[in-house]
């Protein structure tokens, strides 16, 4: 690799980690950030400070190399032509909800505790569980 890529590389790394730190400072909701290329490498994984991750450092970051070509590329690719680019993808799981946003050539990951307030996908969510528990019981 020439030095010009590794100086750019570098540099894109130092803006990935302050977006990062500032993200983390200026929403204390968030759990943790990440940010990847378009090519999947990791740039930053940054847990905040006094939170215990629910995974491992390793499992963070293959997890974020994984989930973006998966959620953001493949369905933007098939899709983006009828619907628009994708802007976010949400994941809500028992532990943890996940935020991919599609940001030009990056992908950027954030976990919130899962009763961050999200007013609209919560009463949707009660809307759904209701339905569900009264018509697609087994």
């Amino acid at each position: 690799m020439c030095i010009y890529r590794l100086v750019l590389k570098r540099l894109i790394q130092l803006d990935a980690k302050r977006f990062a730190e500032e993200a983390l400072k200026r929403d204390s909701r968030i759990r943790y950030v990440a940010i990847v290329d378009r090519q999947f490498n990791v740039l930053v994984s940054q847990m905040r400070e006094g939170i215990a991750s629910l995974t491992s450092d390793d499992s963070d970051r293959k997890f974020v190399q994984l989930m973006p070509p998966i959620l953001i590329d493949a369905v933007e690719k098939l899709w983006a032509p009828l619907l628009g680019t994708v802007e976010s993808v949400t994941v809500r799981y028992e532990k943890v909800l996940l935020v991919f946003f599609s940001k030009a050539n990056y992908v950027v990951v954030l976990s919130f505790n899962p009763d961050v307030s999200r007013p609209f996908m919560s009463a949707l969510t009660d809307f759904i569980q209701s339905l569900a528990s009264q018509y697609l019981t087994d």
